[in-house]
């Protein structure tokens, strides 16, 4: 998967958890990446959590350890830790799911074939119920 590109308060960089990367985030957080990502969504937190996942993602992203850890100590020593939050979601987002605009699977038609569709000879798709007996 490629890496996701964020403007965070650490500048513009890109962010990637390959595994190397989630096994070292799930050691320094104590969880795994949907339990981490969930503790975020709930405010339920910790900054080592936030702290890690950016670190992790930068690593992953291309940036070697001692200049991942660098750049994060040096933003969270300038900026608020919610300010960390989003970029967390989102790094460990595109980790579990993927970016937003990739479908998953093959990708099939946008309208119904003829054959399986149910239209009616008025042109309705919804077919009729009229004719058929009441349910007992």
């Amino acid at each position: 998967m490629e890496a996701l590109v964020l403007i965070w308060p650490g500048g513009e960089h890109a962010f990637r958890l390959p595994l190397a990367q989630l096994e070292l985030l799930q050691q320094k957080t104590e969880a795994g990446p949907e339990f981490l990502l969930n503790r975020i969504n709930l405010g339920q937190w910790a900054a080592t959590d936030l702290f890690e996942t950016v670190r992790a993602g930068l690593i992953g992203g291309g940036l070697s350890a001692v200049e991942a850890q660098a750049r994060v100590m040096a933003a969270f020593d300038r900026h608020p830790l919610i300010e960390f939050k989003v970029p967390a979601q989102a790094i460990l987002g595109h980790a579990l799911y993927g970016p937003p605009d990739d479908p998953v699977g093959e990708p099939g038609p946008v309208t119904p074939t003829p054959e399986n569709s149910e239209k009616t000879d008025s042109g309705s798709s919804a077919p009729s119920t009229a004719s058929q007996p009441p349910l007992a």
